[in-house]
């Protein structure tokens, strides 16, 4: 090993999705091809840690040959420094002698059914359960306020572990809301690594998802998934397709409750205004609205839609309809109403509201609102808010000579807008 080499593998590999399924399979080899993508680690870099040639490491990356004899998996747990329970192993010694200081902050963090589970090894408890699926929504309350990098590891262990819980025999009830946070979980991912860039990851969590609403027999998490899938669909501009999933999803929601309901038809709505079907999308938004108003249940878990939320989408809809008045003032309330914490929502609604001053003839207050949104998404930025700030300044093209639009022009130019 050469003074410039790490011992093991980074961390946010260790955290990876595809490399803890690998792990839990006892798949080497798919584990060497992954250290390989990922991280940089040849054959003969692999073969340096673990002990093994070098040709017998490139054999496991091209399938040519199965690992299964466990001394040898605990050599290549101990040289890439896999922590042990990934291989089903016991913990290695080099875990429990690593100092208190060089620990990685994503083991520091320990929640409530982290806890429990060391009570309840043998079989999952109604109290892991309960407390895992706490955390799973609190995840996605937590989503619109957080950056993207901050909860992909709280996400990927929460993944692990129910993973793990669907590998063992459990009691009827407690593999379906296993299923059902499976299902959560791929619909919160997907769109976290949409929002990361990385659209073949999201598509791999969707289709994971989807195989396990369908066991689940959850028209109303399917439902849910489906209209999170299509969000990243419109963020590509594959607005068809948004279309189908929506209908679909608009389809199997009626025994879900009211909130999802407008929550699934408002974007719907919004998917027919990026189409340009104005009827076809104003009669979405009524809808939206008509269940929005029969809503009694609390704003909790998954249904978190609220009537602030329907006027941003509702002042989207209009802007892209080209009707700019209505648009520009449903957008003003819309923010003045949104959680301030919401950075994420808040940075688009105000993207359009910039480009609805802009159309306007307001270029001043259009650019400012722009600088805005800019700073919105400066430290939380997604897929979403990067492609509305693109749109915006293709906008700006006729006006390209005027100072104020010079200037955020300019500033859109400089890395990470």
């Amino acid at each position: 090993m050469t003074d410039t080499e790490t011992p093991g593998l980074p961390p946010q590999l260790l955290a990876h999705p595809d490399f803890l399924s690998a792990c839990t399979r006892r798949d080497i080899g798919a584990v060497f091809r992954l250290a390989k993508l990922h991280a940089g680690f040849f054959p003969a870099r692999i073969a340096r840690l673990t002990g093994l040639t070098t040709s017998r490491v490139s054999e496991h990356m091209s399938t040519q040959r199965v690992m299964s004899n466990m001394q040898v998996i605990e050599r290549v747990a101990d040289g890439l420094r896999i922590p042990g329970h990934l291989l089903g192993l016991a913990r290695r010694t080099w875990e429990v002698d690593q100092p208190w200081e060089e620990v990685p902050e994503r083991t520091l963090s320990t929640e409530a059914w982290e806890i429990l589970d060391t009570l309840t090894r043998s079989t999952v408890s109604n109290e892991v359960l309960l407390h895992l699926e706490a955390a799973v929504i609190g995840a996605a309350a937590r989503y619109p306020s957080s950056g993207t990098g901050q909860l992909l590891p709280t996400m990927t262990r929460q993944l692990a572990k129910v993973h793990q819980l669907l590998d063992h025999p459990q009691a009827v009830t407690a593999r379906r809301r296993c299923v059902e946070l499976l299902a959560v979980l791929s619909g919160l991912m997907g769109l976290a690594y949409t929002d990361t860039g990385d659209p073949l990851q999201s598509s791999a969590l969707f289709h994971m998802g989807h195989v396990a609403a369908n066991e689940a027999d959850h028209d109303g998490l399917t439902a849910w998934l489906l209209t999170m899938q299509s969000i990243t669909l419109s963020v590509n501009d594959k607005t068809e397709k948004a279309i189908e999933l929506l209908q679909r999803a608009d389809a199997l929601g009626g025994a879900a409750p009211q909130r999802r309901r407008a929550w699934v038809t408002a974007n719907l709505a919004k998917a027919h205004a990026a189409a340009g079907n104005r009827p076809a999308a104003l009669s979405a938004l009524e809808r939206s609205a008509a269940h929005l108003d029969r809503a009694d249940e609390d704003i909790t878990g998954l249904d978190f839609f609220t009537v602030p939320r329907l006027d941003g989408i509702a002042g989207t809809i209009h802007f892209l309809l080209g009707y700019y008045d209505p648009a520009a003032d449903m957008l003003r309330t819309a923010l003045d109403r949104r959680d301030a914490a919401d950075t994420k929502g808040r940075a688009i609604l105000t993207f359009d509201l910039a480009e609805c001053r802009i159309r306007q003839g307001e270029l001043d207050e259009g650019c400012h609102l722009a600088h805005a949104a800019l700073d919105l998404s400066a430290s939380n930025s997604v897929q979403a808010a990067r492609n509305r700030a693109t749109a915006l300044g293709h906008a700006l093209r006729p006006w390209q000579q005027a100072a104020p639009v010079a200037a955020l022009t300019e500033r859109m130019r400089e890395p990470h807008g």
